[in-house]
């Protein structure tokens, strides 16, 4: 098997990845950022309409060589990723990459980046799964995780939609968001904004 660095992305007919991010701890370092762990380029395959965000909401981390995917709200890797296709970008592992310090399997270059091959994927969620049997990945779901842990995760969500004023802006996409994935994080926001009577008509409206 080839030696590959991949790029996951729902968007098809990529023939080159440019060096468009900026590299860490660096203030005008521009770089392509790939990693060497299919399975968590995966995570990236990210349909923005299906999951109604522009945005990737990506909660997951490698460990040793494992990917492990943390669930915020219940059963939330079957919400972002069951029936979304994409694609698995691969591209060649050369010595023009760099590792990424303090990341595992994450790799960089100032250069843009060639597709070598293509690797459609029809189903996000049950190609995941297929690595979950292999004991490549693992799904730490909702129901595990430390119920403070959710608590305060949650409370700094809503803190940010104060904040930023989403919380305002109940049409916008950020808040549908929220109200569609994580309603008792809009409900926390509403709360420390409005009377509870106007919470009310908000719901209803």
């Amino acid at each position: 098997m080839k030696n590959y660095l991949f790029h996951g992305s729902h968007a098809s007919g990529i023939e080159t990845l440019h060096a468009t991010s900026k590299l860490h701890g660096t203030e005008d370092t521009m770089v392509v950022y790939l990693t060497a762990n299919p399975v968590y380029a995966l995570f990236y395959i990210w349909d923005a309409a299906h999951n109604k965000r522009t945005g990737k909401y990506v909660t997951c981390f490698i460990k040793n060589g494992k990917v492990y995917y943390e669930e915020q709200f219940p059963d939330q890797l079957k919400a972002f990723y069951q029936g979304v296709s994409g694609y698995l970008y691969c591209i060649p592992h050369t010595e023009e990459f760099a590792r990424v310090e303090g990341w595992e399997d994450m790799w960089y270059s100032p250069k843009d980046a060639e597709i070598s091959e293509v690797r459609f994927i029809p189903d996000v969620y049950e190609e995941l799964l297929k690595y979950e049997r292999e004991g490549k990945f693992e799904v730490i779901s909702y129901e595990k995780v430390a119920p403070e842990r959710i608590r305060d995760l949650y409370e700094h969500m809503a803190q940010k939609l104060v904040h930023n004023g989403i919380v305002k802006q109940p049409d916008c996409e950020e808040a549908v968001f929220y109200q569609t994935y994580f309603a008792p994080v809009w409900r926390m926001a509403l709360e420390s904004v409005y009377p509870l009577q106007r919470i009310e008509e908000i719901n209803n409206s």
